[in-house]
């Protein structure tokens, strides 16, 4: 079997994981190569399978990456598919979610132009489109630079701003896996902002109450993705809710 793994020309950190992942294929009979989907040089119109692995500058030319999700999807099948990929890429995503009753971080999205008060609470503000903690930052209440923040992601795109959730200093991060039809394990990641890098334990038993919350956030996509990754912190009331739902 022939497979493509899309990955980037140039990453913004280093990818400890992509040599054991290309050994692990070879060793599964898979003929893999990984190719960056921002190569002009690559024949993405091959009838290759593709999955995304490592497109982390997409938020950068989110336009350019959503042509060559649907060039690469039009070739040969696209891992996750594209729709699910193009609805995935703007984090407002989280209000769908929480229109569907899923439990998500309170998020504020903030429109192209537009601005807020001064904070009255710490808040985190990022980009609507990011990966990697580009421009994520963390701000205290009544900090007027917020404003400046908001002003300069918002003068190119949209923003989101939520409450700093305190749990992610000590209970952590979770992040709980999805592959192929099943939660396979957890990890706990450390907050990470902007110039920050991450530290990253585990794998841990996922918690009943996690793994439930989880469930319903990908309820409509289990028949459709070949993974994702579900972002939990817990509220203040010590339930999980959902940071992120990462399926690119």
């Amino acid at each position: 079997m022939k497979l493509r793994v899309a990955t980037c020309k140039t990453l913004p950190e280093v990818d400890a994981d992509e040599a054991p992942l290309a050994a692990a294929l070879a060793n599964a009979g898979i003929d893999a190569q990984l190719l960056a989907w921002d190569d002009p040089s690559v024949d993405w119109d091959a009838k290759v399978p593709t999955i995304i692995r490592s497109t982390w500058n997409y938020a950068l030319q989110v336009d350019a990456f959503l042509a060559w999700v649907e060039r690469a999807a039009r070739a040969a099948p696209l891992l996750n598919p594209p729709d699910v990929v193009r609805g995935n890429v703007r984090k407002r995503y989280l209000l769908d979610l929480a229109a569907r009753g899923v439990p998500v971080v309170p998020t504020t999205l903030v429109e192209r132009g537009q601005t807020l008060d001064v904070p009255s609470e710490r808040v985190v503000i990022k980009p609507e489109i990011g990966a990697g903690s580009l421009d994520t930052k963390v701000f205290a209440a009544g900090d007027r630079t917020a404003l400046d923040h908001l002003a300069m992601i918002t003068s190119r795109g949209a923003a989101l701003v939520q409450p700093y959730v305190a749990s992610v200093d000590d209970y952590g991060e979770r992040s709980i896996i999805w592959i192929d039809g099943e939660f396979t394990h957890a990890i706990r990641k450390t907050p990470r902002f902007s110039g920050d890098n991450e530290r990253i334990d585990g794998p841990f038993p996922i918690a009943p109450e996690e793994r439930a919350v989880a469930e319903a956030a990908l309820a409509p996509y289990v028949d459709r993705i070949l993974y994702g990754r579900c972002d939990m912190a817990r509220d203040a009331s010590g339930q999980p809710m959902i940071m992120e739902l990462e399926l690119v």
